[in-house]
């Protein structure tokens, strides 16, 4: 299970609240943040919507054109999500330790889901979300992932949660694989 690659963990399942958590991270893996709880995360399928186009010729003749699409805002869903995981990043980075361009960064996103939702949505949709939330936060831009490692899983006790690693890749430090 990737999660166990990530971080080692212990709790109490008596009276479990987040003081009972504890979490050790992967000494390859350099920053380490999640959410336990919650709502499910979100993806941006269906972000562009059909439109339809038509063009008026020299000559007067209108023509029907394929294939144009308008950008559909953001639903609450994930502007919420966004900025759930934006508060996580923002306790762990600041503008002295956010990866800049050159760097190349590797990602890995370990997603528990109910049953339903698992059979439900596409894990790249998943982690594009992620990607996109950590934009100006942990790197500069999602173009500097040139590693993404993610999966998704049911979690044992059926609840939505998410563990993000994020390691700024260097000579020396080559990743979760490296």
């Amino acid at each position: 299970m990737l999660f166990a690659n990530l971080c080692y963990f212990t709790w109490k399942t008596e009276n479990m609240s987040k003081e009972n958590i504890k979490f050790y991270p992967n000494p390859k893996i350099d920053f380490l943040f999640g959410l336990y709880g919650g709502k499910p995360i979100p993806t941006k399928q269906d972000k562009f919507a059909p439109i339809e186009v038509i063009q008026i010729n020299e000559d007067g003749i209108e023509e029907k054109l394929n294939n144009f699409y308008v950008k559909k805002p953001d639903i609450d869903s994930v502007i919420e999500f966004n900025k759930s995981i934006q508060d996580a990043a923002n306790k762990i980075f600041n503008k002295e330790n956010i990866i800049r361009k050159p760097n190349e960064v590797e990602v890995i996103i370990s997603i528990s889901v109910t049953e339903k939702r698992f059979k439900e949505v596409d894990v790249d949709n998943l982690s594009k979300c992620v990607l996109d939330s950590l934009n100006k936060i942990a790197y500069e831009d999602d173009s500097q992932v040139s590693s993404l490692i993610c999966n998704k899983h049911i979690h044992e006790m059926k609840l939505n949660a998410i563990i993000i690693g994020i390691t700024k890749l260097t000579e020396n430090r080559k990743g979760i694989q490296g």
